[in-house]
């Protein structure tokens, strides 16, 4: 009973907290902000706005990370603006939970991304979601813009192509895992386009600004068959089964090709699966 009482109590403190302060966050000046709100386009690249407008949860900044890099954290009313290469780029939001967001983008197109707070257990929770141009731009004008990790706050993070090509490899490399690039420190150039030879082949573009999935090999999870459970409770039938689709700590999310050509999600924590909408 003891014990009880004081996590009821540690849990009424904490979401008080959460409720009630104020996370510290790196803010980008008046003048960075103002013209990141011209939602202005590049030809050469896409502009990704992640924007938290909520002010639950304000004492918890929340880490973004981007293609597997962490870019910042958000606070309350914060949004950061990225500049990225065309292609697939995965985001995801480091709370109580782990929510995934994967983008396929396009040269010259803005993206609005909007990093939901929910409430917990503990702590708070939060679910990225893909706006429309007309609800991102209103999120993003009632927010304030971020650092991107104390660099400029349009920033292209992930390591692009012609970024690897230029970084050193081992003049001999025995037996190396396929489509990889090993770095070492006594080492020397590589030709970009044996590097390119060796990437895979971008998805295809989407081309009216919607979530997709990379296509990746299909791969059995250790929790596959409660997933393919669930989908048979869904009315989803599949030859195939539960495939992994991404895997990080305790989190997995898996996919379910069903013969009626739906495709059903599921996130799983602790082997604890549902299923959700990117």
């Amino acid at each position: 009973m003891v014990r009880l009482i004081r996590l009821f109590t540690t849990t009424i403190i904490l979401s008080a907290g959460i409720l009630t302060g104020c996370a510290s966050v790196k803010m980008a000046s008046q003048s960075e902000d103002a013209k990141a709100k011209t939602f202005a386009t590049n030809p050469q690249q896409a502009n990704v706005y992640v924007y938290r407008n909520e002010f639950i949860g304000a004492a918890l900044s929340m880490a973004i990370e981007l293609d597997g890099k962490e870019i910042g954290k958000t606070g309350p009313k914060s949004y950061f603006l990225l500049g990225l290469e065309p292609g697939h780029h995965t985001l995801v939001s480091k709370a109580e939970n782990d929510s995934l967001l994967n983008l396929i983008t396009e040269a010259g197109k803005n993206y609005y991304v909007w990093q939901e707070v929910k409430m917990g257990l503990l702590l708070a929770r939060s679910k990225l979601q893909l706006m429309s141009e007309a609800e991102g731009q209103a999120g993003v004008r009632e927010s304030k813009l971020l650092e991107v990790n104390g660099a400029s706050p349009v920033a292209s993070v992930p390591v692009t192509k012609s970024e690897v090509a230029t970084k050193p490899v081992e003049k001999t490399i025995s037996q190396p895992a396929p489509d990889s690039v090993v770095v070492a420190k006594q080492a020397e150039p590589i030709p970009a386009a044996t590097v390119n030879a060796s990437l895979p082949s971008p998805a295809p573009v989407a081309s009216n600004n919607i979530t997709k999935i990379e296509r990746v090999p299909f791969e059995i999870g250790v929790s596959s068959v409660t997933v393919e459970r669930i989908a048979k409770q869904n009315s989803c039938q599949s030859t195939k089964g539960a495939g992994l689709l991404y895997k990080k700590g305790p989190v997995e999310v898996y996919r379910v090709q069903c013969e009626d050509g739906r495709e059903i999600k599921a996130r799983c924590e602790m082997r604890q699966c549902e299923i959700f909408t990117p």
